[in-house]
């Protein structure tokens, strides 16, 4: 996509460059492009009326898609990527995923620790003090829970917590707070707390893990 700008000094329809615009390209998509294998990039290419070019390397397929698409279509790339990613999954795999990402970063004892405080509470035991639709407050375990998804901030009072969210990880309590939300709500902070935490790059919008709720 171009641009016309007039020159200095001269009149209007006068002589005028034809810059570039500079296209913004999401980081979330960029990193998605790295982590889609080759084949599944020369479809995605077709799709968008790209002929097949043999011999292009992966990242030539990327700086393909990235240098032809334009702004709109790369956004709605990017949401393709991550509905093909994580679309299908039930809140039960998305917090699964979210735990095991955890634990990867873990040491082995603290992953012993981690799931053995996963397993001793049920959502039975938390009692709602605030509700939606986009921020709920739990009371478990004389612990106050809150999940704010207009915020993208967690929190907890436990004491695991103080250690997991400087490492942006999920304690049993929030964990159990996203069983009780909404579905749909739950759904849509899952994925992008995932797409964070795996895609994410300083110019995506990030999640706020705090030890205490204020």
């Amino acid at each position: 996509m171009y641009e016309k700008r007039a020159l200095p000094g001269t009149g209007t329809g006068q002589f005028t460059v034809v810059q570039p615009i500079k296209k913004r390209v999401p980081g979330v998509l960029v990193n998605l492009l790295k982590d889609t294998s080759p084949p599944v990039l020369v479809a995605l290419s077709e799709q968008y009326h790209l002929p097949r070019v043999p011999g292009l390397s992966h990242q030539a397929l990327i700086d393909r898609l990235i240098r032809k698409l334009s702004a709109a279509e790369l956004n709605e790339l990017k949401d393709s990527l991550i509905a093909a990613r994580f679309g299908s999954m039930p809140i039960e795999m998305l917090l699964r995923l979210a735990l095991e990402r955890d634990t990867i970063r873990a040491t082995r004892k603290r992953i012993r620790a981690a799931r053995a405080r996963l397993d001793t509470i049920s959502p039975g035991e938390a009692i709602l003090l605030e509700g939606g639709p986009h921020r709920w407050v739990f009371t478990m375990h004389g612990y106050d829970v809150l999940v704010d998804l207009k915020a993208r901030r967690l929190a907890c009072g436990c004491t695991f917590f103080s250690f997991a969210a400087s490492r942006r990880a999920l304690c049993k309590h929030i964990a159990t707070a996203f069983e009780l939300i909404p579905e749909a709500y739950a759904r849509e902070a899952l994925i992008d707390l995932l797409v964070w935490r795996e895609y994410g790059t300083a110019d995506t919008p990030g999640w706020h893990f705090e030890a205490r709720v204020a």
